[in-house]
């Protein structure tokens, strides 16, 4: 008797495992593949905006950097575009910036004062760039309306300055990711 009672558990068994999922336990399968898919897609475009933000502060890294050196050479810093606003301020011409990159090169605001910088931007950017510099009897130029900075400079400084921003719409809505620093400022500005 105790041997037919096993054979019989054991034909349950396998008419159990052989039958499949059911329609719940298939949904609650694809509903749990849902929910991670969408956290790993918002965590990889995070990482990716993250990825294409570090250019910019890469970047204005390297031009206070090469500012700070022509200034030794010079006793003054180089005014290379004609603002920090409007979108003819900035370089690379790129008319999409953060949608695609252009090389550091080419048209744009300051093409021709850039290389006097020094500057080796070898990669292509998704950002565009602009640097003004003035004597020190003159207020540092105003960020522009894309960014605010508590406490900006509203008054000369007294000694010579430099500003230099970087923007790009990295996502594509309208809406620049904007990162701002300068001479008298130890450190970066940003919009995020």
């Amino acid at each position: 008797m105790h041997h037919s009672r096993s054979l019989a558990l054991t034909r349950r068994t396998r008419r159990t495992s052989e039958r499949g999922l059911t329609i719940v336990e298939l949904m609650i399968v694809v509903v749990v593949i849902g929910i991670l898919a969408t956290i790993a897609s918002v965590s990889v475009k995070k990482y990716v905006a993250s990825a294409k933000a570090s250019e910019a502060g890469h970047i204005i890294t390297q031009i206070k950097a090469a500012q700070e050196t022509y200034q030794d050479e010079t006793f003054t810093y180089l005014n290379i575009t004609t603002g920090l606003s409007a979108k003819s301020d900035f370089y690379p011409n790129n008319p999409s910036p953060g949608q695609y990159k252009m090389n550091f090169a080419g048209e744009g605001s300051g093409k021709d004062k850039w290389p006097l910088l020094g500057l080796h931007i070898d990669a292509p950017v998704l950002f565009v760039y602009a640097c003004v510099a003035a004597g020190g009897d003159v207020k540092p130029t105003a960020l522009g309306d894309d960014i605010k900075v508590d406490n900006w400079p509203t008054a000369p400084l007294g000694k010579p300055w430099y500003v230099v921003k970087a923007r790009a719409d990295l996502d594509g809505d309208g809406v620049n990711t904007v990162f701002a620093s300068g001479s008298f400022a130890g450190e970066m500005f940003s919009t995020d």
